[in-house]
């Protein structure tokens, strides 16, 4: 009898001690993209295309979430909000910020495409940035297409929205995360 308590210990001890290293896993989470969160880019930091007509975006304030949506409030030189809200996709590329137009220098540049459903449907493309709590971001809208305008590439960098065939660093934005 002794002998089967015996057994019996063991072989309990044995399967507590394989279920301990289950109850004990840490759970990675999953990173979140870089781009999610809250993003601030007003004064010198708005992109020169936007400050003026029929723009005239004074502030823009940026939330992307984790669930790849995003709001855009922007605000003009009257203090006038328009909100852009939809979906994004972002990608990450094997270039980097070399265009010393930016506050991202070196950092690793993503694709983003953001699908804004409202108030308009509109599709911009581009490319974003990262470097401490900085953001550099650069997008011109795709769909529908505007004549002559082509949008920002990794391997072109940021300044390299194209229109009539020549390239403009007007629509690089700086943000700064909240």
């Amino acid at each position: 009898m002794k002998k089967l308590f015996m057994l019996l210990l063991i072989a309990g001890t044995l399967v507590f001690t394989a279920c301990k290293g289950e109850d004990g896993d840490i759970i990675q989470p999953q990173p979140k993209d870089a781009i999610v969160g809250t993003w601030v880019s007003e004064g010198a930091n708005v992109a020169y295309g936007l400050t003026v007509a029929p723009f005239n975006v004074a502030k823009i304030t940026a939330t992307f979430n984790e669930n790849k949506s995003y709001t855009v409030v922007q605000t003009d030189k009257n203090g006038v909000n328009t909100t852009l809200s939809g979906t994004y996709t972002f990608t990450e590329t094997s270039s980097t910020d070399q265009s010393g137009k930016t506050n991202t220098a070196d950092a690793k540049i993503y694709n983003i495409v953001a699908n804004q459903s409202t108030p308009s449907a509109v599709v911009a493309q581009g490319i974003c940035s990262f470097k401490d709590n900085n953001m550099s971001y650069e997008v011109i809208q795709v769909t529908p297409p505007l004549a002559g305008v082509s949008a920002p590439t990794a391997a072109g960098g940021f300044g390299s929205t194209s229109i009539g065939g020549t390239a403009y660093a007007i629509y690089i934005q700086k943000y700064v995360k909240q």
